[in-house]
């Protein structure tokens, strides 16, 4: 299951629902200034670390010779970091990979987390 579907499931959505960052700010009360930093990180660990970055299946694999067009796009990777930074922060407490903990250590008291 995916951080999108874990989050909509979280909240009572269709597990597939999408969401704009309006959407998602009115939902979990995220700043959207934060979101996009976010995606902005994403996008940065995108270009910086192709190999980590999943193929359309959503399976892990580092080999370089599957290309681009087998992997997840640059929106979709910052999307998906998204979703996963929002969900780890709202219902995990960033206990696990806390990539963004400083952004998240910013939202923590506005939403009493």
């Amino acid at each position: 299951m995916t951080y999108k579907q874990k989050l909509n499931e979280k909240f009572g959505l269709d597990k597939d629902t999408e969401h704009t960052l309006q959407s998602l700010k009115k939902l979990t009360k995220v700043p959207v200034s934060i979101m996009k930093e976010v995606e902005k990180r994403g996008a940065g660990a995108y270009k910086t670390n192709l190999g980590s970055v999943r193929l359309k299946n959503f399976s892990k694999d580092g080999d370089m010779r599957k290309g681009p067009s087998k992997r997840l796009s640059i929106e979709q990777w910052s999307r998906a970091r998204l979703y996963a930074f929002l969900y780890k922060s709202l219902f995990q407490k960033m206990r696990y990979k806390p990539h963004d903990k400083d952004l998240y250590l910013e939202i923590k008291e506005k939403l009493n987390l």
